[in-house]
């Protein structure tokens, strides 16, 4: 007994010694500039969806106008010359993945902007919906996915824009709302559990919700929540333990925070939260445990975090006191990780800057701009998570905006990207996309003009065991061959990293 526990302890202390030394210090930036080499710009990245192991875009070389590549970081390439007309570009946007194939917008030299798809080896028209003169274009948009079916708006003429869906293989419109050649306009397509849930105007009773299961017969409207008149809409909707959220005026309490079960019983208003005939204005819905959080103003306090669980709604922490506590932190950019939510925040003191909270504490991070007596603001943004750290984008107030993170014990640290008067950011919704444990940045400098970077972050997990030579895996061969002369067995584990 005495000699299998010494090897036990023996095998458990190879084992520790066998895991690499994580490094502590910044990941090293690389800058990619293969697309359009030297100071023009190919504005890559500034919109991207991700398939198997690589991430797509549009990005123009100079020759081509904006077309459809793919990048892991290591290998960058062109996937189609969609549109040959000489420069023209076919614009591709909307990345959005189903099964097997990424689809997508895109307008090649005779069809308009129609429905596209990659495998990354086939690139192909799926669908030319709006036909008319040859040239019509559908724009599909706001791709959805719900169960095995991607779901999109679509124009099929000069202006019936409505709901259509495919799953590879079947595309069709799912319904004609709004008849003949108005359509319906469906926005704020969000899925939750086997149901779509959109907007949309019927020509009765204006704009309101509806939700389909993607038969004509099982789409219809939830509520006409503004009887006989249309509802004014907030949106992006937000999917949260089996029920819809949203931001609605029904007419009496301004705007609001609603929710729906997707019954007409079960849709109603959650708080009226700022109940002085104003708009509280609920926005940035952001899951975190049991809590639904989100920003509003309740006509005391300005926009600050509050959240709600359905039952309780209530003022998380009243963070820009200033001025008797009327002045708005306006919080925003929410993303929870490792059981706190992080967000950006003004006070009066301190500027904007990243805040957390855990629903309990609620407390500046870091004063990253410390100029002004510490008001300056830093301005984070794009918050993305990493491994076990928050990636986002700030200044200091004597560098420009640089590639920042912050971990859950408030560690802080950043690097500027390679290149004189070098950047993080772009004229598009996310400069940051994280794939694995790769963080893709857009980014410009003099010397490439607005190119993209990428960086691989350690802590994202374990190294994988399948690497031959290194030395977690020579170190495992080691300890197998051990563990086989003593009887005793050991799995290897196996990981995939791009």
């Amino acid at each position: 007994m005495l000699a299998k526990r010494s090897l036990t302890l023996a095998l458990a202390l190879l084992l520790v010694a066998a895991i690499p030394v994580r490094a502590t210090g910044f990941p090293t930036i690389t800058v990619v500039d293969t697309i359009r080499p030297g100071t023009g710009s190919s504005y890559a990245l500034w919109g991207a969806g991700r398939l198997g192991d690589f991430l797509y875009f549009g990005a123009d070389d100079g020759t081509t106008g904006s077309e459809l590549w793919r990048t892991n970081g290591t290998s960058t390439s062109r996937v189609a010359d969609i549109n040959l007309a000489v420069g023209a570009g076919s614009n591709p946007n909307g990345f959005t993945a189903l099964n097997d194939w990424l689809y997508f917008q895109a307008a090649d030299a005779t069809e308009g902007n129609e429905l596209w798809r990659t495998n990354g080896t086939t690139t192909e028209l799926f669908a030319d919906i709006n036909s008319t003169g040859g040239t019509g274009s559908s724009d599909p948009a706001e791709f959805t996915v719900v169960g095995d079916w991607l779901y999109f708006s679509a124009t099929q003429g000069d202006a019936d824009r409505e709901l259509w869906r495919t799953n590879g293989t079947n595309t069709s419109r799912v319904s004609d709302i709004w008849p003949e050649a108005n359509g319906s306009s469906p926005s704020g397509l969000t899925a939750v559990s086997d149901y779509l849930y959109f907007i949309a105007n019927d020509g009765t009773h204006g704009l309101e919700l509806w939700r389909t299961n993607g038969t004509e017969s099982g789409t219809t409207l939830v509520k006409d929540i503004r009887a006989g008149l249309q509802s004014d809409w907030g949106l992006p909707f937000a999917a949260f333990r089996g029920y819809l959220y949203f931001n609605v005026d029904d007419g009496t309490h301004g705007y609001e925070l609603w929710r729906t079960d997707g019954t007409e019983a079960g849709t109603a208003m959650v708080e009226d939260i700022n109940d002085d005939s104003g708009d509280s204005n609920p926005s940035g819905f952001t899951a975190l445990g049991d809590w639904l959080y989100f920003r509003a103003d309740d006509g005391t306090h300005g926009y600050e975090l509050w959240r709600t669980d359905g039952t309780t709604t209530q003022l998380v922490e009243n963070i820009n006191t200033a001025n008797g506590g009327v002045n708005d932190s306006d919080p925003y950019g929410f993303t929870a990780l490792n059981g706190y939510l992080y967000f950006n925040a003004y006070e009066s003191t301190h500027g904007a800057e990243i805040w957390r909270t855990n629903g309990t504490t609620t407390a500046l991070v870091e004063d990253i701009s410390t100029g002004n007596g510490g008001a300056d603001s830093s301005n984070p943004n794009y918050l993305t998570v990493l491994g076990d750290w928050l990636y986002f984008v700030a200044t200091d107030g004597t560098r420009g905006y640089e590639l920042w993170r912050i971990d859950d014990e408030g560690t802080t640290s950043s690097v500027a990207v390679p290149g004189t008067n070098a950047g993080v950011g772009c004229m598009c919704a996310r400069p940051l996309s994280a794939m694995d444990g790769r963080l893709f940045i857009a980014m410009y400098s003099d010397e490439t003009g607005s190119e993209f970077a990428y960086l691989d972050e350690p802590t994202y997990g374990l190294p994988g065991t399948n690497r031959d030579g290194s030395v977690w895996s020579t170190a495992l061969v080691l300890l197998a061959a051990i563990t086989a002369v003593a009887g005793v067995g050991l799995r290897m584990r196996g990981a995939s990293r791009s």
